[in-house]
């Protein structure tokens, strides 16, 4: 019973792991891959789910934004590639009746990667993920108490940079030659 207790705490700390901790260590590369033009798009009519709060296209673009800057622009490989990322529906969490109907915000979004030497567009149909807020301890009796709006669309924005680097890693795109040239203009700090 003690060691299904731990096993118990342990998975729930895990899952309260922050979506950007992983920034903070040393970074590992994903081949050659160099982050060119990121650009957040939401739906013109983005789907707003069950009894979910309002929030509007800027929103979303703003907090996708900022999210894949912060996650792609660490990357110094040798070729740029585009990531165009568009949210399409989503629900923001209410407050509900905690522990029993503690509702979870969700983010359903695509992803596509342009390749910038050719031009080549990598995703022949964008890729769909589907994002369901992290647990937290602020999350736990449902973020519609704990968290504003903006809150957790920037916490849904970070997941889904997050789980866009996971799946790009799954990729074979990167293994190609660098194709960026520098010129001693580009290295002199003068």
């Amino acid at each position: 019973m003690t060691r299904r207790l731990a096993l118990l705490i342990l998975l729930f700390l895990s899952a309260c792991a922050s979506p950007t901790k992983d920034l903070d260590g040393t970074v590992v590369p994903i081949g050659n891959f160099r982050a060119g033009q990121l650009i957040a798009r939401a739906d013109a009519e983005m789907t707003k789910g069950p009894l979910s709060r309002d929030s509007d296209r800027e929103e979303w673009i703003t907090s996708l934004d900022k999210a894949l800057k912060e996650r792609f622009n660490r990357f110094e490989g040798g070729a740029y590639y585009h990531l165009g990322v568009t949210a399409r529906a989503y629900i923001l969490a209410k407050p509900g009746i905690p522990i029993i109907a503690s509702p979870k915000s969700v983010l359903i979004f695509s992803v596509v990667v342009l390749e910038d030497s050719t031009g080549k567009m990598l995703t022949p149909k964008p890729h769909q993920i589907t994002v369901v807020e992290q647990i937290t301890t602020k999350s736990i009796f449902g973020s519609g108490y704990t968290l504003s709006k903006k809150q957790q669309i920037l916490g849904l924005s970070r997941q889904a940079a997050r789980l866009t680097e996971n799946w790009l890693r799954k990729q074979r795109w990167f293994e190609g030659p660098d194709t960026i040239t520098f010129t001693e203009d580009d290295t002199d700090e003068g």
